[in-house]
């Protein structure tokens, strides 16, 4: 199959009367296809993107063709760009890439460290049959970094005696010491799942003096709880918030039908406070065809160091609310988590201090904050946008092609109507004359005021058989304020 870099800035055509306002991609940086040199026809999956001191980019993407698990396993896929997207030819890799097969059954997540280290999570073959946390360091020029736990990676597991668990990293990051922080789900068979996090030193070994859990030795192996009692816990992000303090974020279950954003501070040596103290559920609770009333959390974004956007999907639209950690009491220490009275929020129906998005049959990817404060939110929807009712890519009788999706929000959590169409937009990656069948969007960031996008797409305009990671930087003007007009 014939690959290139695909540097056209089509988008969606929209209506003439939102024209104006659809994203464009910045001519500059292109549309940047992202794949294994060699790979043939095999799926990439895009799973975080990271900024580099000379301003340039590190993205990780999921590659198949790994030994583990019978060799049904994921490799390390590694990118490196400069600020303008163009691929960093020389000094890392082979021709700016490295595929790593670190013997990982998934890749989850990805953060560089104060030095240009590269840090990738995964899950990774455990005991009986189960599996661990697996954490793998480069060096800056995309080297196995030897001096990590003596060949560059590790594997922790969160087991206790007699009892194997499924341990899966869901978040990683680096503190200011360059401690390594990571976060996923622990769940054992007959037992509630549970968020467990837990921090290793510069060295990759375990940080013995963080966490709740015993290590048998004195020292601690981490900390494993939930956000309410006998509720499955599912973590999606953790955050370093003011003065060392840890935020855990992702879906608590109410019942079999329910299931809320939630949060829980963790203090600055892992620990959680007794009795669910500091931990709060945030029910969305948007209605559905079925009654159902699924929340779940795709991300958690810093606003201000106590300030956190929580982010994710409502009953198939995305949803946003912001929350801050406060003391009380008179106390210096975090305890409470409460939603953010200055977040109005607001969407098709009437929620309290919410955002939920009209574009219906959509998936959440994650959030980021502008420079003025507005918000960007991104994920796909498989609901056809105007104009492209009879797009002649579609199959006939075919599953509707997924598209990504961009809603903007100004500071207030208010929706911005001058935005795409009415505050949304949709977006696909351009393939040869038409686009590609399939498009997500999953992560977003901030050059300056210019929203860069990274994401997943099929290669071809044919259901899909092929996908690669795809990185694209709008242009900034579409970062605006109510009343101001857009420039294109």
């Amino acid at each position: 199959m014939s690959r290139r870099y695909l540097l056209s800035a089509a988008v969606l055509a929209f209506t003439a009367h939102v024209q104006a306002a659809a994203p464009t991609v910045d001519p500059s940086f292109g549309w940047r296809r992202l794949f294994e040199t060699g790979g043939g026809s095999q799926s990439e999956i895009a799973v975080a993107h990271a900024r580099t001191a000379d301003g340039g980019y590190v993205v990780a993407l999921e590659v198949p063709g790994g030994g583990a698990a019978g060799g049904t396993g994921m490799r390390i896929g590694l990118f490196r760009h400069d600020a303008d997207g163009n691929p960093v030819s020389s000094g890392f890799g082979v021709g700016g890439q490295v595929i790593k097969d670190a013997w990982l059954t998934s890749v989850t997540g990805m953060a560089i460290d104060s030095q240009g280290r590269i840090v990738v999570i995964g899950a990774t073959p455990g005991q009986g049959g189960r599996s661990d946390f697996g954490v793998v360091r480069f060096n800056p020029d995309g080297s196995d970094d030897t001096s990590f736990a003596g060949d560059g990676g590790t594997a922790v597991g969160f087991d206790h005696p007699g009892l194997n668990t499924d341990d899966n990293p869901t978040s990683v990051l680096i503190d200011a010491a360059d401690k390594i922080v990571v976060a996923g789900d622990w769940h054992a068979t007959g037992t509630e799942a549970q968020f467990c996090a837990l921090r290793l030193n510069v060295d990759g070994s375990i940080d013995n003096t963080w966490g709740s859990i015993s290590d048998g030795a004195g020292g601690k192996r981490g900390t494993c709880d939930g956000f309410a009692a006998g509720k499955d816990a599912h973590a999606r992000r953790i955050l370093r918030i003011d003065r060392g303090y840890y935020v855990v974020a992702g879906t608590s279950s109410f019942s079999s039908t329910d299931t809320d954003f939630a949060a829980r501070i963790l203090t600055p040596s892992g620990s959680q406070w007794a009795g669910y103290v500091g931990s709060r559920t945030f029910p969305i609770d948007m209605p559905a065809a079925d009654d159902s009333l699924f929340d779940t959390l795709t991300d958690a974004v810093l606003v201000d160091s106590t300030t956190i956007l929580l982010v994710g999907t409502s009953s198939d639209r995305l949803a946003a609310t912001r929350i801050k950690a406060g003391t009380e009491n008179n106390s210096s220490q975090y305890s409470t988590l409460q939603t953010d009275p200055s977040f109005i929020g607001g969407g098709p129906a009437s929620f309290s201090h919410t955002f939920v998005d009209a574009t219906p049959s959509a998936m959440a990817g994650s959030a980021a904050i502008a420079p003025n404060g507005q918000m960007m939110l991104v994920g796909s929807t498989t609901h056809m946008p105007i104009g492209l009712s009879t797009d002649a890519h579609e199959p006939q009788g075919s599953a509707p092609p997924m598209h990504g999706l961009l809603v903007q929000l100004n500071a207030n959590g208010t929706i911005d109507g001058g935005f795409g169409d009415g505050g949304n937009a949709t977006i696909d990656v351009p393939s040869g004359n038409s686009s590609a069948y399939y498009t997500w969007i999953s992560q977003v960031s901030f050059a300056g005021s210019r929203p860069v996008l990274l994401g997943t797409s099929s290669f071809s305009i044919v259901p899909v058989t092929d996908l690669d990671g795809i990185l694209t930087r709008l242009r900034s003007d579409l970062i605006f304020a109510d009343g101001f007009q857009v420039q294109y």
